[in-house]
């Protein structure tokens, strides 16, 4: 689903994916959902005395987001994870939490966890602060090189902030959706941040050489934008909209530098 897709896209491949799925729905996203995830998520669900897997997936048509969900029956009536002994159950939690790509956290991990977290700090008046980070002209870098050397392009970005940003529940890095990454921690503001990601960015090669197909150096630059509880936020939801908004603006501007201001 890396492709363009039309309304028209959409409602043929629901009535084809009918003939596999029990249940397939299609319906236009909330407005005011904030940013997109366009990667598939799965659930299961025990209904009626039966397991059911659900697929989820959010998808962008004719310039508006559209919200599929696919429906199928598992055998058995025991969800997949009381199958499991202690330590599958381990490790299959630590997959669901990871990004499949480039390993850091994903949005479930993000929503499901460190949300709460957020939301905790927030109760108890602790600081806490998180940034949204993104790849400059990521479409033009996708169109340029394809989405294979995209993929490198966003290891690469990961690992180097990974390699501050790995405490669990403390300081985190998640990859939130295509080339936005979330880095947060516990206990700092907004401009302590800004202040420790802008040396870790100053000290950064703004090259990442790829592998796929004949090597290339690929030069990029990063937009990144600080929010904290300080300025008023309650948990995720307002951390991110500001974060969102001091982002578009840092990247009108040319992007290629980290800010907590606007």
């Amino acid at each position: 689903m890396d492709r363009e897709w039309t309304e028209q896209d959409l409602h043929t491949f629901v009535r084809n994916a009918q003939a596999v799925f029990e249940e397939v729905s299609l319906t236009p996203a909330q407005p005011g959902t904030g940013w997109q995830d366009e990667g598939l998520q799965v659930d299961y669900e025990l209904r009626g005395g039966r397991v059911d897997c659900v697929l989820h997936r959010s998808i962008q048509a004719d310039g508006k987001m559209w919200q599929l969900q696919m429906t199928a029956p598992l055998a058995g009536n025991v969800l997949p994870e009381e199958r499991m002994t202690p330590r599958e159950r381990e490790l299959c939690r630590d997959d669901l939490s990871h990004d499949f790509l480039t390993g850091v956290y994903n949005r479930r991990y993000l929503e499901t966890v460190f949300a709460e977290v957020l939301a905790e700090c927030a109760t108890q008046g602790r600081s806490a602060a998180v940034a949204l980070v993104t790849l400059d002209d990521g479409q033009k870098l996708r169109d340029s090189y394809g989405q294979p050397v995209m993929d490198q392009l966003h290891c690469f970005v990961a690992n180097q902030w990974r390699k501050s940003f790995d405490t669990p529940e403390k300081r985190v890095v998640c990859r939130l959706t295509g080339s936005v990454f979330v880095v947060g921690c516990l206990d700092v503001t907004a401009s302590q941040l800004a202040q420790e990601m802008q040396a870790l960015y100053n000290a950064m090669p703004r090259e990442c050489i790829t592998t796929t197909g004949m090597m290339r150096r690929i030069q990029y630059t990063l937009s990144c934008a600080a929010a904290g509880m300080e300025d008023g936020c309650t948990g995720w939801k307002d951390l991110y909209e500001i974060c969102d908004r001091r982002l578009r603006t840092l990247q009108a501007a040319g992007g290629d530098a980290v800010s907590c201001a606007g």
